[in-house]
Order: C-alpha cells, then sequence, then structure tokens
C-alpha cells in the first residue's frame, strides 16, 4: 500500500502546522495514496518517525516523503536524509521515494502575489493570535509561552 508523508520542520508557535494540514487534507480528497499523514522534524508532533511507524503499521509498503519547503535547504539536505536512513533500518521492507522541495513554481508565485495584494493592516495581527489559540497546548518551548500572549498560560 501506498503512503504520502508530507515532512515539515514543525514549529514551537501553536498552530502553526494548520497550513500544512489543508495540504495533507487535499490530498487525502485527491485519493492520491490511502494514506497521507505530516511528519514534523521537531517541535510539532508527529514527529517523523512516529508517521514512518503509523504508516507502516497501517500496512505501508511504499512511503513518498514530500519534503514542505521552498527550497532544499539543511533541513531538506541532512535532517532529511538521516531520518530516511534511520526509517529504512528499523522497516528495511518498507521503499521509501523523497521528492524535490517544492521550488519555484509559477503558480506559487501567482499565489504570493494574491497574498501581497490580499495584505491586511497590523490589527489583523490580532486575529491570527486568536486562531492559534484554538489549537494551543502548554508547551515551556514555546516563545509565548507564560507571556501575556500566551492562550495556554496567560501571564502565569
Amino acid at each position: 500500500m501506498n503512503a504520502i508523508i508530507l515532512f515539515s520542520h514543525g514549529s514551537l508557535l501553536c498552530g502553526a502546522e494548520q497550513a500544512l494540514q489543508a495540504h495533507a487534507e487535499h490530498l487525502r480528497r485527491q485519493g492520491l495514496a490511502p494514506l497521507v499523514r505530516i511528519g514534523f522534524l521537531n517541535y510539532t508532533e508527529p514527529l517523523f518517525p512516529q508517521t514512518v511507524a503509523e504508516c507502516v503499521a497501517q500496512g505501508a509498503t511504499h512511503i513518498l516523503v514530500v519534503p514542505y519547503f521552498l527550497v532544499p535547504g539543511y533541513f531538506v539536505r541532512v535532517d532529511l536524509p538521516r531520518l530516511l536512513d534511520e526509517a529504512r533500518a528499523r522497516f528495511p521492507s518498507v521503499t521509501f521515494t523523497v521528492t524535490d522541495a517544492i521550488g519555484y513554481d509559477e503558480r506559487l508565485a501567482d499565489a504570493l502575489i494574491a497574498s501581497a495584494q490580499a495584505a491586511r493592516p497590523l490589527e489583523h495581527e490580532r486575529d491570527v493570535w486568536k486562531q492559534a489559540a484554538a489549537f494551543c497546548r502548554r508547551n515551556p518551548e514555546c516563545p509565548l509561552f507564560a507571556t501575556p500572549r500566551c492562550p495556554a498560560t496567560g501571564s502565569e
């Protein structure tokens, strides 16, 4: 069975993974593979090794790893190969394929232009923090933890 894992670095800020979750849901609706999951390098769960193990437990024999990065920097060229070596050693009967980082794509350039044209005033930032609060968890590593901006702790 085929699986797709969208790989990203993760974030200390709660809710930062929501765009990637939306991409994964879109891929699921497209029916590109029976399993479409997300795996993070750090900070955000599930971590990549957990995601690989989950896919294998559900019957995956081929895993396509899609780096959710614009450029093939350190996370793609150093961290991901290390994680793949560990996964291959742990699951030798599973084949892994890795796509390129996103790179340049005219559709992405058009999306950037649309985003710039839809830019909002700085007051909109408050809405973003309210949305992030819906995904907040107590995480002492978060730079907002125990500050007035932290939805989980307020100003502890």
